[in-house]
């Protein structure tokens, strides 16, 4: 038996990094006592011997853990009191990603993930190994020579070709014309919520500048100061909206720092990241959607951005897994890098012929009485707080506003009827839709799952279907969103529509 081939076993600092995972999961709870002060701190004594017990499990697990490469599988043995192994075939491993955090980089080690076609959970995390073990197995399963055994030949595999990158200023271009901030907001909410004594924390620390805005609101209400009322109004929300610009700009550095896609045969390659570096590869074959998407702000510069959905990539609860995923192609890039993209992937489309097709006739009442469903409520509850209020605002300024709410919801119903259509090229199918941001979604016909007709009481009277498909896996695979979901089309249209893909899907081996 060969070398490459022997019994392999993990880092021997894999169980510090076990030992590191229990850590982080204790971040907040040591955070409340050891500087919030929290009064009682005897659950830590309690704690110690489970903490003792969980870190002498995780050495034992990472000494027990081995694997091997032997007649076209992966042999991967683990376990302490239950023991399994695991026979996953070579030819079934279609994604393989590489994870390294600041700790990695310090040990120079990394961890890897190899994932099959069948999705969900990968199919082995090996925590962790060190560079040059992971590069041998990689290449080894990618078929590629032996490094080790690899005396004076070339290797059968090609030196990666660099297809996209992005410098610094771009990654924080990125930031600033993006909606990440929103995400990194949310989750530190998430964080802070349910724990007592943050939450306290966080109010006291809110509740002296929150008063005194409510003063100042309820002065300018009373003495109708408009005019100041609109200018602090409008100041709070560009000082809130710079606040989440910085936040996104922060978390794009973090996530895409020396972002580089590189191609090697048919297999894309792509790495990044800050603090936590990833590298991902996925094959061309595998790639089943894509979605073209650009914000107002982005048009304006000249920018968009280019995702992908791998199939087999389910949504993963884990963060780490969501982390590491294969799903950008550009993350900002010029509308002719992404089209160059767009044709090494799928040569096939010709975007400057595409014939595209607008929705029903009937889409642009369709859209406003969809919008009137919670608009109405809303404002319905706006006038009784007024009146509630002792109507502070003139009926008069009421009325006015609502009719620039109205009409604002017309002029943004004519531009999303007006931008929305759909084209079929060769046995793919594109559909774009938005107003302030507009996205083109692209689906390969043979790569769909399974195909659906939807229509709601309020389409079917006017006549409108919703044409919905599913992927393999991915996106949609959980059926909360579907990887392609066009409305508004006439009943006819949308079952000749739907046949005309059924057959080309019928028809793929």
């Amino acid at each position: 038996m060969s070398e490459a081939s022997q019994l392999q076993s993990l880092h021997p600092a894999s169980w510090l990094f076990g030992i590191a995972g229990l850590l982080k999961q204790m971040l907040m709870p040591l955070v409340a006592v050891l500087i919030l002060g929290h009064k009682d701190a005897q659950w830590v004594l309690w704690a110690l011997p489970a903490m003792l017990a969980l870190t002498l499990r995780s050495v034992l697990r990472a000494r027990a853990f081995r694997y091997e490469v032997t007649g076209g599988e992966l042999l991967v043995r683990e376990g302490v009191l239950d023991r399994s192994l695991r026979h996953i075939p070579l030819a079934r491993i279609q994604n393989i990603t590489q994870r390294r955090i600041f700790l990695h980089r310090i040990f120079g080690v990394t961890e890897l993930h190899l994932e099959s076609a069948a999705g969900g959970k990968p199919e082995a995390v090996m925590k962790v190994l060190s560079l040059a073990a992971a590069a041998q197995l990689e290449a080894l399963l990618r078929g590629a020579v032996n490094p080790i055994e690899t005396t004076g030949t070339s290797s059968v595999t090609h030196e990666p070709q660099l297809l996209f990158a992005m410098p610094m200023r771009e990654v924080l271009l990125l930031g600033l014309t993006s909606n990440r901030g929103k995400l990194m907001l949310a989750a530190m909410f998430g964080a802070v919520m349910p724990n007592q004594t943050l939450r306290t924390t966080l109010l006291q620390w809110s509740e002296r500048p929150l008063t005194a805005l409510s003063r100042v609101f309820r002065a300018d209400l009373e003495s109708q100061g408009w005019l100041h009322l609109a200018a602090l109004s409008l100041s709070l929300l560009l000082l809130g909206l710079l606040m989440l610009q910085v936040l996104s700009a922060a978390m794009a550095l973090i996530k895409f720092h020396n972002f580089r896609l590189e191609q090697q045969g048919e297999r894309l390659l792509s790495s990044s990241g800050l603090s936590t570096q990833t590298r991902a590869a996925v094959r061309l074959p595998r790639l089943q959607r894509w979605e073209l998407s650009s914000s107002w702000l982005q048009r304006r510069l000249g920018r968009c951005q280019l995702s992908v959905t791998v199939a087999g990539q389910h949504d993963s609860p884990d963060k780490a897994e969501k982390f590491a995923r294969f799903s950008e192609l550009a993350p900002l890039a010029t509308p002719a890098q992404a089209q160059a993209l767009l044709r090494l992937c799928l040569p096939q489309l010709d975007w400057q012929a595409l014939a595209w097709r607008p929705l029903g006739d009937a889409s642009l009442r369709r859209r406003l009485l969809g919008q009137a469903r919670w608009l109405l409520p809303l404002w319905a509850l706006g006038m009784a707080a007024n009146l509630a209020l002792g109507a502070p605002l003139p009926w008069l300024a009421a009325l006015s506003l609502s009719a620039l709410l109205l009409g604002a919801a017309v002029l943004h119903a004519r531009a999303w009827v007006g931008f929305a259509a759909y084209a079929l090229s060769g046995d793919l199918m594109l559909y774009r839709s938005g107003v302030f941001t507009q996205r083109w979604i692209i689906v390969s016909g043979p790569k769909l799952q399974s195909l659906r007709l939807y229509s709601s009481g309020l389409d079917r009277y006017f006549g409108l279907r919703h044409l919905q498909a599913n992927t393999h896996g991915g996106l949609g695979g959980s059926g909360l969103q579907r990887a392609l979901d066009i409305p508004c089309l006439p009943a006819g249209e949308a079952e000749l529509l739907r046949a005309a893909l059924w057959r080309g899907l019928l028809q793929t081996p």
